[in-house]
């Protein structure tokens, strides 16, 4: 008799979705946790530093008050640039503009534990 298994890609994309439902405020069969959910509210990143991974290099990345916030570089140089925080996506604007693909949520913070840009992962400090 020949039994059907299912192999290791086939438990793949389960394993994702369980996983990014866990981190999120919103799954597919859960509701808002409240009105405004992680990292949609400026106010949830202000005081707050990230960890930019990215290839070749890695930035601190610091929100303050005011929609503003400070990125320092490898060698010390401290840049400034402005930020929004909407329901759909994390704007930073300094001397280009990025947006967020993902934030992730622990339900247990209103501040993200990370945030997922193209080619980037910014990582909260503790």
């Amino acid at each position: 008799m020949n039994r059907n298994r299912l192999g290791p890609r086939a438990l793949a994309f389960p394993l994702l979705t369980a996983l990014l439902m866990a981190v999120t405020p919103l799954g597919f069969t859960q509701t808002a946790r409240a009105a405004d959910p992680c990292g949609t509210n400026p106010a949830d990143y202000v005081g707050v530093t990230y960890r930019v991974i990215a290839p070749a290099v890695i930035i601190r990345l610091t929100f303050l008050a005011g929609g503003k916030f400070e990125y320092e570089l490898e060698d010390g140089v401290v840049h400034q640039g402005t930020y929004t925080a909407t329901p759909q996506e994390l704007t930073l604007i300094s001397e280009s503009t990025d947006h967020s693909d993902f934030r992730g949520c622990d339900g247990t913070s209103a501040t993200p534990g990370f945030l997922a840009f193209p080619g980037a992962l910014a990582v909260r400090s503790t």
